[in-house]
C-alpha cells in the first residue's frame, strides 16, 4: 500500500472531462483530460467517469486510495443532494444524481458544485482574486454566467441558480459587434448591487482585455471600490476550484468523530 489518501477533483462538460490527484496538501500529482463521447443518461455518465477514476488510480494513484472526490458540473447543483439539476448542454442529464452515481464506485466522500461556483472559489483561492471574501466572478465563455462571495461565503439563491445571466448571450453578440458598453453596463449593474472586492471576467482574451479597463472606469464612476480583473486561472479554474473543495472535504472528514 502507498502513502496517504489521494484528493480527486473533477471538471466536465458535455465534451470534455478533466481528473486532478492530488496530495492531501493540494500538490498536484497527475492531471488528465478526455473528450467525453454522447452520454445519454445518469447511468452511462457514473460507468464512464468511474471507470476514467479507477483507471487514473490504477495507473497513477500509486496504490493509493480516495480522500475526497469534489465535482464541478455544467449547470446548477443543489449541493446537498449533490444533484446537477439542469444541463443545458446535455438535457439528458437534468437531474443527475453526481455523488451518489460515484459513491456506487467509489467508497470515499463526495461533493459537487457548479462549475461556475467552483471556477470562482479557485480564482479566491490561487487565482486573481486570492484571499478576498467578498468576490463577484463573471464566466462569458459558452452562455455567461456569473458567481459572487459575499463575507466568505458563497451565494446560491432560493432556487439554487443564482447567477444566471439571461441578457448576457444577446450583448455577447454586441462585443463581435464592438459594442462593449451593452455588456459593461450589464455588469456594473450586478456589481452595483453586490459590492464586491474584487470583480473577476474570465473570458476570450481580447475581450477581456478590452472589458477590465472599460468597466473599471465605469464602476470608478458609479459605483468605486471594487477591483477588476482577469481571470488568471482560464481553463483550469473549475478545476482548481473543484480541488479546492476536495480539500475541504477531506479537512471536515477528519473532524468527524
Amino acid at each position: 500500500m502507498g502513502g496517504d489518501a489521494l484528493l480527486v477533483a473533477i471538471d466536465f462538460t458535455a465534451a470534455e472531462l478533466q481528473l486532478l490527484l492530488a496530495e492531501a496538501d493540494g500538490r498536484p500529482l497527475h492531471h488528465e483530460a478526455w473528450p467525453l463521447p454522447e452520454l445519454e443518461d445518469g447511468d452511462a455518465w457514473s460507468w464512464e467517469v468511474g471507470g476514467r477514476i479507477a483507471a487514473s488510480f490504477a495507473t497513477h494513484g500509486e496504490g493509493r486510495s480516495a480522500r475526497a472526490i469534489a465535482v464541478a458540473a455544467p449547470g446548477p447543483v443543489d449541493p446537498v443532494a449533490g444533484q446537477l439539476l439542469q444541463c443545458a448542454e446535455q438535457p439528458g442529464w437534468d437531474g443527475l444524481a453526481i455523488v451518489d452515481a460515484l459513491r456506487r464506485h467509489i467508497d470515499a466522500p463526495v461533493a459537487a458544485e457548479s462549475r461556475t461556483l467552483a471556477a470562482l472559489l479557485g480564482e479566491q483561492w490561487q487565482g486573481a482574486a486570492a484571499g478576498a471574501d467578498d468576490v463577484l466572478y463573471v464566466s462569458l465563455h459558452g452562455t455567461p454566467a456569473a458567481a459572487a462571495m459575499a463575507g466568505g461565503r458563497l451565494v446560491r439563491g432560493a432556487q439554487l441558480r443564482a447567477g444566471a445571466l439571461p441578457a448576457l448571450p444577446r450583448l455577447a453578440d454586441a462585443l463581435a459587434s464592438d459594442d462593449a458598453e451593452a455588456v459593461v453596463a450589464t455588469l456594473a449593474d450586478l456589481a452595483a448591487l453586490l459590492d464586491p472586492a474584487v470583480v473577476v471576467l474570465d473570458g476570450a482574451a481580447a475581450h477581456i482585455e478590452r472589458l477590465v479597463p472599460l468597466l473599471q472606469r465605469v464602476l470608478d464612476e458609479v459605483a468605486p471600490g471594487p477591483h477588476v480583473v482577469a481571470g488568471e486561472l482560464r481553463g483550469r479554474a473549475a478545476l482548481i476550484g473543484a480541488l479546492r473543495m476536495a480539500t475541504t472535504l477531506a479537512f471536515e472528514g477528519q473532524r468527524k468523530p
